[in-house]
């Protein structure tokens, strides 16, 4: 096992160990995701820096279309799939893809006929903190 995939294991096992409470909290995010304006409130809410999203790759992840941007220094993705079915296929791929692209700390949500793909490509989260607020939000 690579450093990247033990790192990336280990953000992944600590994202699900902070965000447990909130999933529980927000009914295990059953039901449909937040259009991505709201999403984007959400953040600023929850006062994470948002910057502007623009249309990104959706081919990358098979998706129908794919906002990018970033929040609170992390880069975010959301994309739009036909089914909630494509967009929790979508997950394990999305991770594969970032761990390929040497993300230390990254997360694939999927939620309704969306897919959240959070990546601190830049160390900008070390705590795990924003990661957790940005997929926190996701889950409501």
């Amino acid at each position: 096992m690579t450093r990247a995939s033990i790192g990336l294991a280990i953000g992944l096992s600590l994202l699900a160990a902070c965000g447990k409470d909130d999933a529980q909290a927000a009914g295990k995010g059953k039901g449909p995701a937040p259009d991505d304006e709201a999403l984007i409130a959400a953040w600023k809410k929850a006062s994470l820096e948002v910057s502007a999203f623009t249309v990104a790759d959706a081919a990358a992840y098979s998706a129908q279309s794919c906002r990018a941007g970033t929040v609170g220094g992390v880069d975010v993705t959301v994309c739009s799939y036909d089914t909630g079915e494509d967009a929790a296929a979508a997950q394990d791929p999305a991770l594969a893809l970032l761990e390929k692209g040497g993300a230390s700390t990254a997360s694939a949500l999927a939620r309704g006929k969306k897919l959240l793909v959070v990546a601190d490509k830049r160390k900008a989260d070390p705590s795990g903190r924003t990661i957790n607020a940005i997929t926190a939000a996701f889950r409501k």
